[in-house]
């Protein structure tokens, strides 16, 4: 697939005819949210409607993923909160007759630009990540400038899109917001070429043997990802049956992390890999994927793994993992931050051979396809009237 080229707002020719739709980013960074407005774009293309995908700065490895018949434009934007006047100006130019913000920068930046702008829009805003970090927020001080920002400008927007029911009670909590449409629509994470992804043979370190069983956990090197908790339930559940464990993503507390494998002498069974394009084909040979997370928006590595035919197992965390796994059907639900429970659900998911992918699970995976998910935007963006689709849970996606 060939990406389309960036188009600065310098040079974003006036007169044209105006897109259909306008998603909303600050960078293409590997991030769920980003991937989610990937696939989005891909899908609104497919229903023939002209779609551009605005940038606060054209940046990141998805780069290469935009679809092509995309026009993708950059703000140039040094920092997201300091494109407001450039977003302002691609409304003037572009005219979209509707908007959809996702990360909550951008959101903020998109309900400015909705109070200011002289072009009438309509804006979705679509919340995927917790307002608020685990524990009270009075305490979360470095949290305080981005709360007061929110309250203060999500007011403007008309309609929000939760990626999860408990997304959905946090939105409905803030002032000002009780009378605005809030709608539950989870990511759209299950895509036609899914299995040819997982198919691909993993490359591992040579020090895992081919065949030699091995825990996945995959997303960004943050204290929200629970990583010290993994670590430690890892450590126990190695003494009762060998493995390794593979961890893909980067993040700040790469160091932090491969000196506690070290001091809990596991750091040879341990392997940080970095980001890479194609974690389902991990996914797929992986003999267990695990969720550490100590809070989620969603949880969209849980579908893919779920997807790829691997058992999950996922800390009880808001928001998002109870809802994918159906209150513990689907996969394996430990309390937050209980390394025990965490070891003894690692070992005993490492005793028994990977089952094979059960009818009930393909038709409750439906409903996370982007065939499913993308009508049910298409519906709340006004972008046809009727409504809103429901799966055909009659139908499965996943082969």
């Amino acid at each position: 697939m060939t990406a389309p080229a960036c188009i600065p707002l310098s040079r974003l020719p006036a007169g044209e005819p105006r897109p259909d739709i306008a998603l909303f980013l600050p960078t293409l960074y590997s991030g769920g949210a980003e991937r989610v407005q990937i696939n989005l774009a891909k899908y609104f293309l497919d229903q023939g409607l002209r779609v551009d995908l605005v940038v606060c700065k054209y940046f990141g490895s998805l780069k290469d993923k935009v679809p092509n018949g995309v026009r993708l434009i950059s703000l140039d934007a040094s920092r997201v909160m300091f494109s407001v006047p450039a977003y302002l100006r691609y409304l003037q130019v572009a005219r979209p007759p509707v908007v959809l913000s996702s990360v909550e920068n951008a959101n903020i930046v998109s309900c400015v630009g909705k109070m200011f702008s002289s072009h009438r829009h309509r804006l979705l805003v679509r919340l995927d990540n917790s307002l608020a970090e685990p524990g009270r927020l009075p305490l979360q001080i470095h949290r305080w400038p981005i709360t007061i920002a929110i309250a203060s400008t999500f007011h403007a927007a008309d309609g929000f899109i939760a990626v999860s029911n408990g997304l959905k009670e946090q939105l409905s909590h803030l002032p000002g917001l009780s009378r605005k449409p809030i709608h539950r629509i989870y990511n759209p994470i299950i895509h036609k070429g899914l299995d040819a992804q997982a198919d691909v043979t993993p490359t591992l370190p040579p020090s895992i043997a081919p065949g030699e069983p091995f825990v996945l956990a995959v997303g960004r090197l943050h204290k929200q990802k629970g990583y010290t908790h993994l670590l430690a339930a890892f450590a126990r559940a190695v003494k009762q049956r060998p493995a390794q464990l593979v961890i893909l993503g980067e993040g700040d507390d790469r160091d932090e992390l491969q000196n506690l494998a070290a001091a809990l002498g596991i750091a040879s069974h341990v392997h940080f890999l970095g980001y890479t394009p194609n974690p389902l084909a991990y996914m797929r040979h992986a003999s267990v994927f695990v969720l550490s997370s100590i809070a989620e928006g969603f949880g969209n590595v849980i579908v893919e793994a779920l997807a790829c035919g691997t058992p999950v197992i996922s800390t009880d965390c808001p928001h998002g993992p109870r809802e994918i796994l159906a209150d513990g059907r689907y996969g394996t639900l430990v309390p937050v931050g209980d390394v025990d429970a965490l070891a003894r659900a690692i070992a005993t998911s490492l005793e028994k051979p990977k089952p094979a992918m059960s009818d009930e699970l393909k038709n409750h995976l439906q409903l996370f396809s982007i065939e499913t998910i993308g009508k049910q935007y298409i519906a709340e963006l006004g972008l046809f009237s009727g409504p809103v689709p429901q799966p055909d849970l009659a139908k499965t996606i996943v082969a």
